[in-house]
């Protein structure tokens, strides 16, 4: 249930598939899942836009955050993934400042540009992605469902060199969803609050 549900909180709203992409379960055992954690109260479906998906309750947030912590007490990270996340604090500003420097420059231009993104601004991604792999390694050796993060957000730099979507869009798992969803798995991980 712990990865159903943690999937269900970084992706918000999600289909089966999408919920059990994320952790790469089965589809099948990710819906019963869902299923019991409706009958519990921790989940429930919906339609929105066209789309039907799930999405935690309150009381599932609480219970994803239970979870957590028995699995974080298990593997006895606290202090490794507490010192990730004390170095992760000044990359995500770092990271943060740029992606809403871009989207305001975007914004006001009416476009994004055609032919990629600018020297310094491709190195401010790629110096946080440096950081971040390391910081990856540290998470995953205690807690393996940290792994694929660097991996995305390294995709998502490359497809970036020919479409500046790939760093800021909401369409996509574009650099900014990804080091958001990262930064929502730190603190969730951690117990605490933005």
């Amino acid at each position: 249930m712990l990865l159903t549900l943690h999937a269900l909180r970084l992706l918000g709203f999600a289909d089966t598939e999408s919920v059990a992409a994320r952790f790469g379960q089965d589809p099948h055992d990710v819906e019963r899942l869902l299923i019991d954690a409706g009958a519990n109260g921790w989940a429930s479906r919906s339609a929105f836009g066209g789309t039907r998906g799930w999405s935690l309750t309150v009381a599932g947030r609480i219970e994803n955050e239970r979870l957590l912590a028995e699995e974080l007490n298990g593997a006895g990270g606290l202090a490794a993934v507490s010192a990730v996340h004390a170095k992760f604090a000044p990359l995500n500003a770092g990271v943060v400042a740029v992606c809403s420097k871009l989207q305001l420059r975007w914004l006001a231009d009416g476009r994004q540009p055609k032919n990629g993104i600018d020297e310094p601004t491709r190195q401010t991604f790629t110096q946080a992605l440096a950081s971040l792999s390391d910081l990856e390694v540290r998470l995953t050796a205690v807690l393996p469902r940290f792994s694929g993060y660097a991996e995305r957000l390294e995709r998502a730099v490359a497809n970036a060199a020919t479409e500046p979507a790939w760093l800021t869009a909401t369409d996509r798992d574009s650099f900014h969803r990804i080091w958001f969803e990262l930064h929502e798995d730190l603190i969730a991980t951690l117990g605490i609050r933005r």
